[in-house]
């Protein structure tokens, strides 16, 4: 008796995303005017660089590469010599995604070197940006208004081995994450400071429609740090 094999091509896992932000106690991760997030502590700033230390790749959407003018390096010797000794690379691979394509190629991205950058983009992007940024990266382009993420996620696990992912911004992107239940943690740093204002970012955006459903979780870690409150939440599923 012959055994059925199936012949269904075995789905490409995706990797695991941790998203990690800032954000004010009235839950803003940023002001209307999109100024960068310096409304948290040094010591935060340094557990940034822990978190994204322990991680394959860095993710951000090109909103928050442009306001923070990242550079999205990891510079510390230290955490470097670490990583190379488990056997990793100095850095994590550098991830921007970006509907538009409307990317600077005089930013800190394409400027500082370290980790190869990857980005995402749509054939929305300008033909002069192509041509300007694709000798700093791998460029994929795909032929949709949008970035579709779960694809673009499965070619970082595939050709790029990644298996786990810090997502450090923006809004719009963790909303993307969250509405496609793509997140499997989250780190937030409460900071004892309110900015008000229905034009600044939450932490899914600006506020507008509900999620497709709600997203449960549980408290991992919770603990006071000086003056903020730092919190790791776990996805869970009933």
């Amino acid at each position: 008796m012959k055994s059925a094999i199936s012949s269904k091509t075995p789905r490409t896992p995706l990797p695991k995303i941790t998203a990690h932000f800032a954000i004010t106690t009235d839950g803003k991760i940023s002001t209307k005017n999109r100024t960068p997030s310096q409304f948290t502590s040094p010591a935060d700033k340094k557990r940034l660089r822990l978190v994204r230390a322990v991680h394959d790749a860095v993710l951000v959407a090109r909103g928050t590469v442009a306001a923070d003018t990242m550079s999205m390096r990891l510079t510390d010797p230290a955490l470097r010599k670490e990583r190379t000794a488990r056997g990793l690379t100095p850095e994590p691979l550098r991830v921007v995604m970006s509907n538009s394509g409307r990317l600077d190629s005089s930013w800190k991205i394409f400027k500082k070197g370290g980790a190869p950058l990857v980005i995402f983009s749509t054939t929305r992007m300008p033909e002069l940006t192509r041509s300007r940024i694709a000798p700093f990266c791998d460029l994929h382009l795909y032929e949709a208004s949008i970035v579709p993420l779960e694809s673009a996620l499965k070619m970082l696990r595939k050709d790029y081995g990644v298996k786990r992912i810090v997502c450090e911004g923006g809004g719009q992107l963790f909303r993307s994450l969250a509405e496609l239940d793509l997140l499997t943690e989250l780190q937030l740093t409460i900071a004892p400071v309110i900015f008000g204002g229905a034009a600044a970012p939450s932490l899914t955006g600006i506020p507008g429609d509900f999620l497709p459903k709600a997203l449960d979780f549980r408290i991992k870690k919770l603990e006071s740090i000086g003056d903020e409150c730092v919190v790791q939440l776990v996805r869970t599923r009933r």
